[in-house]
């Protein structure tokens, strides 16, 4: 059994012919319907952003062709299979996975969004195209990318209105453990956060419902909650209306203003309000990713602590702690890998060996099939 990627990006296709390996959503579905057909093939999930499409197959390589995948891209694209082989380019098992962990890393030049991943998890899942071991591989890559935050060695490297939201999140509060947090407003930058905070345990996500946009949000962190089996966290994510905003900023830890918030919301008057509410001086940090508030409103609250958050690029660090950081992250990285492909060998024996007692097994019929047909 082994972990195939073929792919196509823009540095490998002639700008001329990108657009012939376009794939909209209803182009993606038909390519898992029909690659995962072929022979050897067990699992399949298909990435498919601006940049690149790559896709990631779990197969029986007694049986895989790798031809059936190639001619099948020379029919979709209608270029010549010659042309398709120079353009593609593939990887085998430890190269995937480092691959696919380095695909969405905060520290890549052009970093995909995790979303992508999430993006071809739900679709494999939709069609039945996925098992349990592509599952595990594009969680452990979603929970790399995110994991690279917490790393203060990788500090020099890392820039964006995330990473240092989360920086400052960790010096102000670096042991505190069940922290209440107010989001206010909604962007892909907020979006992130959420899903870096999910990790945690014991913390309280509070959002301010304010339209319809606050809402999707919401709706992509239940969906985000289902997809990494973080269903106990439900109980720990509300969303409210305006009528609670002076409430629940009183009990915030921390509150976080997305950069979709276009006027000062924390006013002199909020802040009298939530003082009124709760008289007893507490500790609050208040991230502004918006920079729409007015600063110097806080300077009469001690016990608030306002940082506002931009995308401006400058560490201020070294070469030779630049250096550093990148020996970190190679070796972070190729530990994290050869973590993964541990496990994925456990998986694949345990396929192998319990396979023709799992008929009965509660998993997507298709997949029964293919693994107990191809494999």
């Amino acid at each position: 059994m082994k972990l195939i990627m073929y792919g196509v990006n823009r540095n490998t296709v002639s700008c001329d012919d990108v657009h012939k390996y376009s794939l909209n959503k209803a182009m993606r579905l038909s390519h898992l319907n029909d690659i995962s057909t072929f022979d050897g093939v067990v699992e399949l999930l298909l990435v498919a952003t601006n940049n690149r499409n790559e896709y990631y197959l779990y197969v029986d390589e007694k049986t895989f062709k790798h031809g059936d995948l190639l001619r099948y891209l020379s029919r979709h694209t209608g270029k010549p299979l010659e042309e398709i082989i120079l353009e593609t380019y593939s990887m085998f098992n430890d190269d995937v996975t480092k691959h696919l962990f380095d695909l969405t890393s905060i520290l890549d030049e052009t970093p995909e969004s995790i979303n992508f991943l999430e993006q071809a998890l739900y679709e494999s899942m939709a069609y039945g195209t996925i098992g349990n071991v592509l599952f595990e591989l594009f969680n452990a890559a979603i929970d790399f990318s995110l994991s690279l935050y917490d790393k203060e060695s990788l500090y020099p490297l890392i820039n964006g209105e995330a990473p240092k939201a989360i920086q400052k999140l960790r010096s102000h509060y670096p042991e505190k453990k069940d922290i209440n947090y107010l989001i206010i407003g909604n962007n892909e930058i907020i979006t992130q956060l959420m899903k870096y905070l999910i990790r945690e345990s014991g913390s309280y996500l509070t959002f301010l419902e304010r339209n319809e946009k606050s809402r999707e949000l919401i709706k992509n962190i239940d969906n985000w909650l289902a997809l990494t089996n973080n269903f106990a966290w439900k109980n720990h994510i509300q969303s409210v209306d305006l009528g609670q905003l002076v409430y629940r900023l009183s009990k915030a830890d921390v509150v976080i203003i997305g950069s979709s918030i276009k006027n000062a919301w924390l006013s002199n008057e909020l802040l009298e309000d939530m003082y009124e509410m709760r008289p007893t001086a507490k500790r609050q940090l208040i991230l502004d990713l918006s920079g729409a508030q007015d600063e110097t409103v806080f300077s009469n609250y001690p016990t608030l602590s306002y940082t506002q958050i931009n995308d401006t690029v400058g560490s201020g660090y070294s070469n030779e702690k630049m250096e550093v950081a990148k020996s970190f992250y190679d070796e972070y990285l190729t530990n994290q890998t050869n973590d993964f492909m541990i496990k994925f060998y456990e998986i694949a024996e345990e396929k192998i060996t319990h396979m023709h007692v799992n008929k009965d097994a509660n998993h997507n019929i298709s997949y029964e099939k293919k693994i107990s047909y191809k494999v």
